[in-house]
């Protein structure tokens, strides 16, 4: 009769990973040698275990080593060659998301993370949620809306009241009723835009004459709370540009308290006027637009920015 190997006894000092395996061992004893195998790998047909068909062996060394040299290889790759591998197959992914691997990952990336690592979090979240710049979210739906706010504008040449309207914020939100010929092509082309613009024509056309010095003030009311934000005190249209067909001024935003690291942001407005080929001549304002194209473009952005006023 041959003789056979016995198997391990319990209790055993010798690594299962070292001790050969004996090739007179039946496969349940060759079972008990392997380290670590997938138990989906241990419901094979009974009836196949008991002819010791070779092939069930095989398949799971194959599926041992074939695991091991994944383990060796993933480390070896950076986060965004590894974030693949975890849709090619379930293997792949059970090996893959092992947090011993982003571990390595991370500490390549943030080594400072290898002296105290964070608690409350996995390696593989840590990666996920800050290795990439974070994306903008869209803004949520203000709680202002614009037919809440009425704009008080006035302007004076030198002392001299040249124009005052109080008009609706969804009134300039219409825009021009009709666009004048003798326009440069850019301000055509910036009115006929669909962007966001609060505009307001003026009827009839004033004649600013040459060298006179003209300001603005703008005041805005909310209707829903009764309160007043001022928007422009006395500022200065120090600058003309006909190739653009305006005049501009600007001042900065008096914003709450409450939102204390928000500074530097300007409201503009600009007198939108007819160029007849040379400077030096009397200038015909046909509208007037306000934009706060520093930090808000959008309807959304406006209400936002608007909302965070000092508002009295």
């Amino acid at each position: 009769m041959e003789s056979r190997s016995r198997p391990p006894e319990q209790g055993s000092k010798q690594s299962n990973f070292l001790r050969p395996i004996n090739p007179l061992c039946t496969n349940r004893e060759k079972l008990l040698l392997l380290p670590r195998v997938p138990s989906n790998l241990r419901t094979y047909d009974s009836s196949r275990r008991d002819r010791g068909s070779p092939n069930l062996i095989d398949q799971i060394m194959d599926y041992w080593f074939y695991n091991e040299a994944l383990k060796i290889v993933f480390p070896l790759l950076d986060g965004k060659d590894l974030a693949p591998c975890l849709l090619v197959c379930h293997q792949w992914r059970d090996i893959a998301s092992d947090d011993y691997i982003w571990k390595f990952i991370c500490t390549q990336k943030w080594p400072s993370i290898a002296r105290k690592p964070p608690s409350g979090t996995t390696y593989h979240r840590l990666f996920a949620t800050f290795s990439k710049p974070p994306l903008q979210p869209p803004l949520p739906l203000p709680c202002l809306s614009f037919n809440d706010l009425v704009f008080y504008i006035d302007l004076w040449s030198d002392e001299t009241l040249i124009f005052s309207n109080a008009i609706s914020a969804s009134v300039l939100l219409v825009g021009l009723k009709m666009i004048p010929e003798g326009i440069s092509d850019v301000l055509r082309s910036h009115l006929e835009s669909t962007d966001c613009k609060m505009l307001l024509q003026v009827e009839p056309k004033i004649t600013i004459p040459q060298g006179v010095t003209v300001t603005s003030s703008v005041l805005v009311a909310r209707t829903d709370t009764d309160k007043m934000a001022c928007i422009m005190h006395k500022s200065m249209f120090d600058y003309i540009d006909l190739t653009t067909s305006r005049a501009m001024s600007y001042d900065y935003l008096n914003f709450s308290p409450g939102h204390p690291f928000v500074s530097d942001i300007r409201a503009w407005v600009s007198l939108l006027i007819l160029t007849k080929g040379r400077i030096g001549m009397d200038m015909d304002m046909f509208g007037l637009e306000i934009d706060f194209c520093d930090a808000a473009n959008s309807e959304n952005e406006i209400l936002w920015l608007l909302d965070m006023l000092d508002w009295k």
